[in-house]
């Protein structure tokens, strides 16, 4: 049997398997851009025990995986001994570096970045090759251009019996070459990663305790004091993804929505995205429906419901949080051609304006186009 858990901003899956309790806690860090899955393995037997623990993962560095395996080139930095993989082909990201690694001896460990080496001919994630029993095959070091990439890292434990240790995973990407490299040092050893949960634990913890409510109906309490805010803020505003938008675009309605249950619990995002929305937004009044940051590259429509929605949360905004400075604050227009007659929609990475306005004047603006459809 196993046991899976989620709390806010964490998940948790437990499992014991021939007298070895395993606990794998999954977080993100909240100020990096760093996943980690921490394995806690307990020996209850009464005798020693040599165990190998393998993380995998397959390196995608676009929007499929089938598109860009061709493209992406892994490496171990030499400095550090973490797998490193870039995709210089992917003209929004080229300086981007991903990398994955593990705590334990550099010279005890693992690798291996080509998945036909790591399944073998017929292997599947269910039984690869490479955790092929009887005796296990060593993960064959292969790095390079033009594999089928992943990431595969494996390191040794040994256990005494009684005795507990921790193997931490490390899944992240920096800006650049050098970035990645400094988040691997930082984050390195599983004190970190103590110290990175405590973080994500204070964090939703401040966040999700400023609004509490108590009604009738318990099942109501539990999804309003935390969960529902809890999925506003790390499904909608972070991830950008839910049963109908998937893309991790902002949508222009669809986050200003979101943001309108935080302003009592987090005013400063809501801020944010006031801002964020109104740079959106045409000389002629209309905005993008939506758009992918960091580009910009979205969509100009004769969507009429996107444009109210953005008075309607400065108000709400404002009335809440008594912020009326926020209403002088300048903002950038857009530029593109207007969309021709009869067309419904145009793709494109437009113009950021040399023209900008208060963000009040963005709101009326919104408001007075809105009045033409």
């Amino acid at each position: 049997s196993y046991t899976t858990r989620h709390g806010f901003g964490y998940s948790v899956f437990e499992h014991a398997e021939d007298e070895i309790d395993s606990d794998l806690r999954i977080f993100v860090a909240i100020d990096s851009p760093v996943k980690f899955s921490v394995l806690t393995l307990h020996n209850r037997s009464e005798r020693a025990r040599r165990l190998s623990v393998t993380g995998y993962v397959e390196w995608v560095l676009g929007d499929e995986r089938a598109k860009t395996r061709m493209q992406v080139v892994t490496e171990v930095d030499a400095s550090t001994g973490a797998l490193f993989a870039r995709n210089a082909f992917n003209s929004d990201f080229a300086g981007r570096t991903a990398f994955f690694d593990a705590n334990g001896a550099q010279a005890e460990r693992e690798f291996c970045g080509d998945r036909a080496d790591f399944f073998g001919a017929g292997g599947t994630c269910a039984a690869p090759a490479a955790l092929s029993a009887p005796a296990q095959v060593h993960l064959s070091g292969r790095v390079g251009a033009g594999l089928d990439p992943c990431a595969a890292l494996r390191v040794g434990v040994d256990l005494a019996p009684g005795q507990t240790q921790v193997v931490v995973f490390r899944l992240g990407a920096g800006k650049t070459f050098d970035e990645a490299r400094d988040l691997v040092r930082r984050w390195r050893g599983a004190e970190m990663a103590d110290e990175a949960l405590i973080a994500v634990h204070a964090f939703w913890h401040k966040t999700l305790g400023a609004v509490q409510v108590r009604t009738p109906d318990p099942a109501l309490d539990v999804l309003a004091n935390g969960w529902l805010l809890y999925q506003v803020i790390a499904s909608r505003l972070w991830g950008r993804t839910a049963f109908y938008q998937t893309s991790g675009a902002f949508g222009f309605r669809d986050q200003l929505q979101d943001v309108m249950a935080l302003v009592h619990a987090a005013p400063a995002l809501v801020r944010e995205h006031l801002l964020r929305a109104a740079s959106r937004q045409f000389v002629e009044g209309d905005v993008q429906h939506w758009w992918h940051p960091p580009s910009g590259k979205g969509i100009r429509t004769r969507c009429a419901d996107d444009l109210l929605w953005l008075p309607l949360v400065i108000c709400r905004y404002v009335d809440v949080t008594g912020d009326s400075g926020i209403l002088d604050a300048s903002c950038r227009f857009l530029e593109s051609r207007p969309l021709k007659e009869g067309e419904v929609s145009n793709y494109e990475l437009p113009k950021v304006s040399d023209q900008s306005a208060s963000l009040y004047e963005h709101g009326v603006r919104a408001i007075r186009h809105g009045l033409t459809v």
